[in-house]
């Protein structure tokens, strides 16, 4: 009995609308659904490899309204450096995922027919399913990015509350010796253990949430301690402006208050470190206007500066950035050293906005260490 002849298409996923013709055979496209789909999919190296050199062979003309290539694997092993065994496997993975699609020949070889000098039909891989999932690539891209937009964040604000909290016990220790910090430097020991790295697939939010409470009851020791001196009191001594850490600003959510209580001379004692850099500071004035010069050495681009003066103001701004220079010159005892300056800074101006972090309390608890040493 006579058998029906072979198409040569592969059987494609149920999921693939592979009979839709192509609406475009721009290349730009191609490439552009290859990184998405390496992304979304979480394709291995070789896969991507291979797919990077599947959409690099495209010529831009559809054939039987396909994007159809007939590249040998010979062709792809040079191109790759992979062994023939990795392409084909390569291959494989790139089929059942749905990425691309495949027209065998009867010979299984991949090749193209031309008929006065015109290609009529081709045997080999189809990228046209590629093209196909661009939309549906690009959501699913937009919440994977979303996600880790959320997650980086979390671990910024983790970041922030575990140097706080270290910095505020370490502030204890120094400035009163006589409260028992002992089981809050214990829960701070165990929780360092067990805090997520942010290159693993853990969450942030439990670890920062329990940082955030040893930092919360640090700093309530300190201040019950400091005779209730903290950055809610109203300083109504006009002639030591040095002292003054609110000047009458009772609202602790309002980012502005910080450029009402800070001063040059408040950074230039917490700060020591960081204002070597800045240079003379005679004013606030000069405070913004040599941390503005001086930011673009401190890893602040210009969009990021003009975003963080604009959110919480010149000054502020200024005072933070300070700030975070003196943390990543001289850290807290038992805390990583900041690696990413830049990016602790726009963490932090997030924190001062939001009411989560009182710049000026951190400001003055380092204003006392600095003058008990």
């Amino acid at each position: 009995m006579r058998s029906a002849q072979s198409s040569g298409w592969r059987a494609l996923k149920p999921i693939l609308s592979s009979a839709a013709e192509p609406a475009t055979a721009d290349k730009q496209d191609l490439y552009q659904a290859a990184r998405m789909a390496a992304r979304v999919l979480k394709l291995s190296s070789n896969c991507r490899s291979v797919l990077d050199q599947l959409v690099g062979v495209f010529g831009g003309e559809l054939i039987e309204n396909r994007m159809l290539i007939w590249p040998s694997n010979a062709f792809l092993v040079e191109r790759t450096g992979m062994s023939e065994r990795s392409v084909r496997y390569a291959l494989e993975r790139l089929l059942d995922a749905g990425v691309i699609g495949a027209k065998d020949s009867p010979n299984g070889k991949r090749f193209a027919q031309r008929s006065r000098g015109k290609i009529v039909k081709a045997y080999g891989f189809d990228l046209s399913p590629l093209l196909a999932r661009l939309p549906e690539l690009h959501d699913q891209l937009q919440v994977i990015e979303d996600k880790e937009r959320e997650r980086s964040a979390a671990f910024d604000e983790l970041t922030i509350h575990r140097r706080s909290a270290q910095e505020a016990l370490k502030t204890l220790a120094e400035t009163f010796p006589s409260i028992d910090v002992s089981e809050l430097r214990a829960r701070a020991l165990e929780l360092t253990r067990v805090t997520p790295r942010r290159s693993g697939a853990g969450s942030a939010d439990d670890a920062r949430d329990a940082w955030r409470t040893i930092r919360e009851e640090a700093e309530g020791k300190f201040h019950a301690a400091s005779a209730g001196k903290s950055c809610r009191h109203k300083d109504n001594n006009k002639y030591a402006p040095d002292e003054s850490c609110n000047n009458g600003n009772d609202n602790p959510k309002d980012p502005e208050r910080a450029s009402v209580s800070l001063n040059a001379g408040d950074l230039g004692t917490a700060c020591p470190d960081a204002m070597e850099f800045i240079g003379d500071v005679r004013s606030d004035r000069d405070l913004i206007m040599g941390v503005s010069r001086m930011r673009g050495a401190f890893g602040v681009s210009a969009s990021g500066w003009e975003e963080a003066t604009r959110e919480i103001g010149a000054l502020c701004a200024s005072a933070t950035l300070v700030y975070v220079v003196q943390m990543q010159t001289r850290p807290a005892p038992g805390s990583d050293p900041i690696k990413n300056a830049g990016g602790y800074f726009r963490a932090m101006v997030r924190l001062i906005k939001a009411g989560q972090v009182d710049l000026t309390r951190e400001i003055f608890k380092m204003k006392i260490a600095h003058r008990q040493r």
